[in-house]
């Protein structure tokens, strides 16, 4: 039978810009929440009841970086490569959608699929960059909301310029942005900054040591990468900076950027990213299997840095679970505060993606899609430590 309004009842209830309600419950109707509160205070209203006993009721996730374009490369996530060698990594992820370039259909049912078990692991919205236009449309119709980003590249010379005037062609309702400062020139990344204006502007940034060595002198690991790929290094005027450092010296640090990864930063760039008001992306499961080293997450914090999560791609992470990428984030961080970790995953995400009114909260006028969460938690401080170390041993239901 189909209900009007529903009175979901659960011993905790995570309203996610609040505190805990033990004995909570949460009151919805038409796709909304009418209502957050204590048991106590909401039994009284003319609703069926649903007891979710043993279980948290939380809101829904959100992904700030996947590509979900990659899912059908799934099998270079079986064997990590070389610590750090993420000029090697990409040699082979290369070679690989060259390979699967014909098996169009494929990747497109592998994409949907990653999007399905996106949904299955709670999430809710998901960042997700592609270098296909007709990727936009992944999401279509499905109930975990794509937000697509098409990342253009072209360091230098003839591939600059093209990228260029392809830019230009790009109708603006199709959101872009730069893949990275190693592969995409300043002139580009700078054009495509003007061109997200006001909207959100993901970057891969200081993901590897490789990356530093390379913008600080031009050499190593990745120009002898792109030296392979025909790319006239020679002609890329070498910054001499660190990454942070050098998309500043572009002006195209600012609160929309979001810097994704940034493992690689020093304390002055932190500094620099606060005073821009840049917002980080981690995306600590991914770090690990490339072994690129660990984000100073607790830096970032203390000097206010906006912080989310992501998963990446299935090509360097073995699942898409955000539950998981807390765990792993607490491992590599156990100072981290539970609930710092959560709002990573759920209400700053949503923040971040211009969702904070629908998503990552449980409040009135927010959307009715959260989670109820098995959790054998006695106590509030009990409820963090389980939802962000549980991992992918989360078992869930969806509230709709």
């Amino acid at each position: 039978m189909h209900y009007s309004r529903y009175l979901y009842r659960a011993p905790f209830v995570v309203p996610g810009n609040a505190q805990i309600i033990p004995d909570g419950a949460v009151l919805t109707q038409d796709g909304l929440v009418v209502a957050v509160g204590s048991y106590a205070e909401l039994q009284g209203c003319d609703a069926h009841l649903e007891d979710y006993e043993g279980h948290v009721i939380t809101p829904a996730l959100v992904n700030c970086h996947a590509h979900l374009e990659l899912s059908c490369l799934a099998e270079l996530n079986g064997e990590c490569p070389a610590p750090g060698d993420m000029s090697g990594w990409i040699r082979g992820l290369l070679a690989a959608r060259a390979e699967n370039s014909d098996v169009v259909e494929d990747a497109h049912t592998a994409a949907l699929m990653a999007l399905a078990r996106l949904y299955a692991g709670g999430c809710r919205a998901v960042a997700d960059i592609g270098n296909r236009l007709e990727s936009r449309l992944l999401g279509a119709g499905f109930k975990t909301e794509v937000l697509f980003f098409l990342e253009l590249l072209g360091l230098c010379g003839a591939a600059e310029e093209s990228a260029l005037a392809a830019l230009a062609g790009i109708d603006y309702d199709v959101r872009c942005t730069a893949h990275a400062p190693y592969s995409t020139g300043p002139r580009l990344i700078q054009a495509l900054k003007k061109r997200a204006s006001n909207n959100l502007f993901p970057m891969h940034v200081a993901e590897s040591a490789q990356e530093i060595e390379f913008l600080r002198t031009g050499g190593g690991a990745f120009a002898d990468f792109l030296e392979e790929r025909g790319v006239p290094v020679a002609t890329f005027a070498t910054p001499g900076l660190s990454a942070v450092q050098y998309l500043d010296s572009l002006g195209v640090l600012d609160e929309r950027t979001l810097c994704v990864h940034a493992v690689h930063v020093e304390d002055e760039e932190i500094s620099l990213l606060a005073a821009r008001g840049v917002a980080v992306c981690l995306c600590p499961g991914s770090n690990r299997f490339m072994g690129v080293g660990v984000a100073p997450v607790q830096k970032m914090l203390t000097q206010g840095i906006p912080i989310v999560l992501g998963t990446d791609s299935l090509a360097s992470n073995q699942d898409l679970s955000l539950w998981r990428e807390m765990q792993i984030l607490r491992e590599d961080h156990p100072a981290l505060l539970p609930e710092a970790v959560f709002a990573m995953a759920s209400v700053n995400g949503a923040r971040l993606l211009g969702a904070g009114g629908r998503l990552g909260t449980i409040a009135a006028g927010v959307s009715s899609s959260l989670l109820a969460v098995r959790c054998p938690a006695k106590n509030e401080v009990e409820v963090f430590d389980y939802l962000t170390s549980a991992g992918t041993n989360i078992s869930l239901e969806w509230l709709e």
